[in-house]
């Protein structure tokens, strides 16, 4: 009795799993794998809500334009369509176009990013752009004036270029200029703590100079980093020549 009742009970198991039948085994094995990209962009719409609605310390540095609530319930909501067509495609009476759903999710999962944020990135990456943009145009100005007097100056007092993309206690920061003097580097010992700063280091001669500046490495953090490009920092140097 208990072997018939295991028997039984296997050949349920077998049914339920589509091993009886070969193409319905096949469908559920294809709705398994499609699946996974699916759940994992409901997992990370819900990581990013999370810590979207996490309190942070307003003191802390943050991006302008930098939210991703918006994100996080696309991911979740598409990944929801996803796993839907994936659970019909599961089903024994299921057909094949099922399969368009999940796959036509992992097209909408490329393409959202793209679309979305377009060649520059997401706000974070267009912040970095940005300040990628204003340390060349401040050491080409830098370099003219240069040219003009015979010798770099560094004046922290001009006022540059209006707010930065970087915020503090939810007020736009400014471009601060800090000024290195007696420099024989770059000066790159350590970044500031605040993003949005161009560092300005003259030689003791005045006629070498050498631009840096600092971004945040995430959309909130309480610590500048140096602006880098493929791994390295930015550094610009530029020389004037010296008077005969």
């Amino acid at each position: 009795m208990m072997e018939r009742d295991l028997g039984i009970f296997w050949r349920r198991i077998q049914y339920a799993l589509g091993w009886i039948q070969p193409m319905l085994l096949l469908k559920r094995t294809i709705a398994v794998l499609l699946g996974l990209v699916p759940l994992m962009l409901v997992g990370v719409g819900m990581v990013m809500g999370v810590r979207e609605v996490r309190p942070h310390d307003p003191s802390w540095y943050s991006v302008r334009g930098e939210t991703v609530l918006s994100d996080a319930f696309l991911y979740a909501a598409v990944g929801c369509v996803g796993l839907f067509g994936c659970r019909r495609l599961w089903r024994t009476d299921a057909r094949w176009k099922w399969t368009l759903v999940p796959i036509a999710v992992m097209v909408v999962a490329v393409a959202i990013p793209n679309f979305k944020y377009g060649h520059h990135g997401s706000p974070l990456d267009r912040a970095s752009f940005n300040m990628l943009q204003r340390l060349g145009t401040f050491a080409a100005s830098s370099k003219h004036l240069a040219q003009e007097q015979g010798q770099f100056s560094c004046d922290p007092s001009v006022e540059l270029f209006g707010p930065s993309h970087y915020m503090q206690n939810a007020q736009p920061l400014p471009y601060v200029i800090q000024c290195v003097p007696n420099a024989a580097g770059s000066a790159l010992a350590s970044p500031p703590d605040r993003p949005g700063t161009l560092i300005f280091a003259v030689s003791p001669d005045r006629k070498q100079a050498w631009f840096a500046a600092t971004v945040l490495a995430r959309r909130t953090d309480r610590q500048a980093t140096w602006l880098t490009r493929q791994g390295q920092p930015v550094v610009i140097a530029h020389s004037v020549p010296a008077k005969d």
